[in-house]
This record gives structure tokens, sequence and C-alpha cells, in this order.
């Protein structure tokens, strides 16, 4: 392969993964039943270990709104939300509100702790797979579900949201919440 063709195959491959960035940063799907039509689609349940040692357990947080961050430490975007999320993490923890960051790192633990610890984020890591990240239906990162307090999915995005834009689905979830009484 001439130094030419490699190039324009480098740019070619540049320019599909931008392509492919900002089509991921603009992908929201609310599945919404406002409407009373059809119940959201349920979260597949898992549980799995935390870098602190301890376990989640996706059912152990029923009652409450979970926000499900799967992330990777060679993603950029991700590295943009952890920080929204580590902000709302602590002001609303022990509330209505559990967020976890699902790692699918094929890197050791410690490499991911030593990663998250350097950039000061304190909600909790766990540690994932594409596996569970198909089971979720995960084609991008980084992909955030909000799941409400019954466990269905209220959204799915791909990209960054911005924490305003968090609290808005928060606001929707627990006003659907009181509507139910």
């Amino acid at each position: 392969m001439s130094v030419r063709a490699g190039k324009a195959l480098a740019f070619s491959g540049f320019a599909l993964v931008v392509i492919a960035a900002l089509w991921a940063t603009s992908s929201v799907q609310r599945e919404d039943t406002t409407s009373g039509s059809e119940p959201r689609r349920s979260a597949p349940d898992f549980s799995l270990p935390l870098l602190s040692g301890l376990d989640f357990a996706l059912s152990e947080h029923r009652g409450r709104a979970v926000i499900i961050d799967f992330w990777a430490t060679w993603c950029g975007p991700c590295e943009v939300q952890m920080p929204v999320l580590d902000a709302l993490w602590k002001r609303r923890r022990g509330e209505d509100l559990m967020v976890v960051g699902v790692s699918v790192d094929t890197d050791p633990a410690e490499v991911i702790a030593a990663w998250v610890a350097e950039r000061g984020i304190e909600y909790p890591i766990a540690l994932g797979d594409h596996d569970l990240a198909m089971r979720f239906g995960v084609v991008g990162f980084p992909t955030l579900l909000v799941i409400d307090p019954d466990g269905g999915i209220h959204t799915q995005h791909i990209g960054v949201l911005s924490r305003p834009e968090l609290e808005e689905i928060l606001d929707e979830i627990r006003s659907e919440q009181s509507a139910k009484g």
C-alpha cells in the first residue's frame, strides 16, 4: 500500500469515527408511558462487583431512580460525562437516586480504580463487560440509562447529557411517581 493510499484510508477511518460520534451524541430514546398505552421495557437485572469491593445489584434499588452509565477509560466523551454524574451523585445520593458507572474495560480492576481515583470520581463504579452492555442495547459509549423506580427504562441516551438535561429527566420520573400516588 502506498503512503498516499494509507493516508487516505486513515482519513476515511477518522471521518467515519467523527460521523459516528456526532450521531451518537444526538441519540436519545425516551420510553414514555405517560399516555398509559404500554408499560416501559424492564431493565435487565444484574449484579456486578464494585471497585469498592462491594457488589451492586440493580434489583436492590427498586423504589428509586437509577442512572447506569456504561463507559470505558479510552472513551473521551465518557470522561466528560463522569464529572456531571459525580456532581449529581454528591448532591442527591441517599435520596431518590442511585448512580452507578459500569466500566466495560478489559483492564484489571487496579488500572480502572487508579484511573477513577486520578479523576476524583466518587460515585460507585462496577466492573462490567460488553455482554452486559449488549443486554441493554448499548451500541456506543457513553450510554446512560435512566431506570424508573418501578424498574422500567425511562431514557436511553448515547453520548453526553448535561446536568440540566439529567435533572429534567429525573423531574419527569418524580412527576410520574407523584401522579401514581
